[in-house]
């Protein structure tokens, strides 16, 4: 069973961003936005869920205003997809987060460009997150930037 954790150390938060993220090349393909992912993470409050010692995914919080905080970057290693893990840093997330603001915003690709990202549109429509707006101008034409946002408080 995941037990997870918040990461203070920028050294780590690093670490485990760079190794969740590699294994996951149909979200995190391109290398420059992968990079910033993992750079942001140094900077950013980060939890992770590990077995053990070894990591099996994190999540990151940034805050975009007074009133909206945001998932900047969630990811579990395939081999634990589909088993709790990301529901369980969703939540920690948002107890950390309801303590400063009333929303919480995602951004993913829009439905029906890859199956991946349809996966993961999916869990956060489970999670309770509901579609705001698809800025197609936001990213580029073949990954149309969907805003999904929660209540938290």
């Amino acid at each position: 069973m995941a037990q997870i954790k918040e990461i203070n150390k920028e050294e780590q938060k690093l670490a485990i961003a760079a190794e969740i993220l590699a294994d996951l090349p149909e979200w995190f393909g391109i290398p420059d936005s992968t990079q910033a992912y993992i750079e942001a993470a140094g900077q950013l409050r980060v939890w992770g869920a590990y077995e053990g010692d070894d990591p099996l995914g994190f999540i990151s919080l940034s805050y975009s205003s007074e009133d909206r905080a945001e998932i900047d970057c969630l990811a579990i290693k395939k081999d634990y997809h589909r088993q709790g893990i990301g529901s369980k840093l969703v939540n920690v997330l948002e107890m950390a987060a309801g303590q400063q603001v009333d929303y919480l915003q995602v951004k993913t690709v829009a439905p029906g460009h890859y199956p991946t990202y349809d996966r993961t549109n999916a869990f956060y429509q489970a999670q309770g997150f509901k579609k705001l707006e698809i800025c197609p101008q936001l990213w580029d034409s073949h990954n149309s930037c969907m805003v999904l946002i929660k209540k938290i408080s």
